[in-house]
């Protein structure tokens, strides 16, 4: 059976960008990105949803009505035969045919469907970016969603749990992750990942091993290995598990639309000591992030505290990243996409509020050696940092 969004929840959210829509002299949004579709109604179908800065919403399908009607507390619900009718419901949703600005999600609608809607259906309108609003809105989690997290959280430590009756010396980066994939699956993992950014590509993460491990990708992540095609140049490749190896399983799961990031690492017998080095510095980064960062805390000031850190214990040539492949950020948010608000990257100035959800991944990549990396999902509360994932910390020594 599958779980729909409450009503309220659904509400809650509607009114929220309404505020910032009034508060912005922006009269309506029109919704179209799925992700987005799926916050604002519950669903995801080929769709526009009016939200008018005043006054009731209307969900214009044009498949599938039905679904539609079963999965969200929207109402109307209303077939959208062609996207030419859709001027005259979003006049109908203000009230008005004197609509001057009209917002939409222009951080991700294609080039060639904006000029379509601004020549063809608005010609009288300004579209402008109501992107920043939504996702202010979205990036304080509701309890309701808070559940979902701990859900995706929940198949994460099934996978962590699975790795060490899996993992065999000689199998393969891939074979392993096939299992680990399976069992996330079983465990209740949608398979789907959600990025907001252009051609940033995700597939349930990383399974890596060994000096390989250490070998950069085009994602702007601080971890990437070989893949298994240049198509995807990321991700597991083909070489066998030794022991003395670190094996890092990075993942990202889905829960009912919500995600959660972690990641773990794993040995078949005793790592070197240079990398159980690292793995502790890793550890403690952690630790001492969770002090300072509380509701109030300013994402860029943290980030600052963590390269200093890391400088002090004389690993800064290795942290996030080496050489020219290393990126800027130690945490990004999370939810129903991987790239949510907040950042804790190079010269942002959010500060933190009680409700943000995002994954710090502090990680040290070796060239040769291999790489360390811990990664939580965590929740800001009243009190600081709670972690979702519930997975041993210990690097595992099989």
């Amino acid at each position: 059976m599958l779980l729909n969004v409450p009503m309220d929840e659904i509400a809650a959210r509607i009114v929220a960008l309404q505020r910032l829509l009034q508060r912005s002299d922006v009269e309506a949004a029109v919704i179209r990105q799925n992700a987005d579709l799926f916050y604002f109604t519950g669903t995801v179908q080929d769709a526009h949803l009016i939200v008018p800065a005043e006054g009731q919403p209307i969900f214009l399908v044009k498949r599938d009505v039905l679904r539609a009607e079963s999965q969200s507390p929207i109402r109307p619900v209303v077939p959208l035969s062609t996207v030419r009718d859709l001027p005259g419901w979003l006049f109908e949703a203000c009230g008005t045919d004197s609509v001057k600005r009209i917002g939409m999600e222009l951080d991700v609608l294609p080039t060639s469907t904006f000029f379509f809607y601004d020549e063809k259906l608005f010609p009288g309108q300004q579209i402008v970016d109501v992107s920043g609003l939504i996702r202010q809105v979205r990036m304080v989690k509701s309890p309701w969603e808070i559940d979902m997290m701990r859900g995706a959280a929940g198949i994460s430590r099934a996978v962590a749990d699975a790795v060490p009756r899996l993992l065999k010396e000689g199998m393969r980066e891939l074979e392993l992750s096939i299992e680990l994939e399976r069992a996330a699956r079983l465990a209740g993992h949608l398979g789907l990942i959600r990025l907001r950014a252009f051609n940033m590509d995700m597939y349930f993460g990383h399974v890596l091993s060994g000096p390989e491990a250490a070998m950069p990708s085009y994602a702007d992540a601080p971890t990437g290995g070989e893949g298994l095609s240049a198509a995807f140049g990321q991700g597991p490749g083909t070489r066998r598990i030794r022991a003395g190896e670190i094996v890092s399983v990075d993942t990202m799961m889905n829960h009912n639309g919500y995600l959660n990031d972690q990641t773990r690492n794993f040995c078949i017998g005793r790592p070197p000591e240079k990398l159980l080095e690292a793995y502790a510095v890793v550890r403690e980064i952690h630790s001492r992030f969770a002090d300072g960062a509380k509701p109030g805390a300013v994402t860029g000031e943290l980030y600052k505290s963590v390269l200093r850190w890391v400088r002090e214990a004389g690993w800064e040539e290795f942290f996030m990243g080496h050489g020219e492949t290393r990126v800027s950020f130690v945490a990004h948010g999370l939810g129903i996409e991987v790239d949510e608000l907040p950042f804790v990257a190079q010269g942002q100035k959010l500060a933190l509020e009680e409700g943000m959800t995002f994954a710090f991944e502090p990680k040290l990549i070796l060239p040769g050696e291999g790489i360390v990396g811990l990664e939580n999902t965590y929740l800001v509360t009243s009190k600081g940092l709670e972690s979702f994932n519930s997975a041993t910390e210990e690097l595992l020594v099989l």
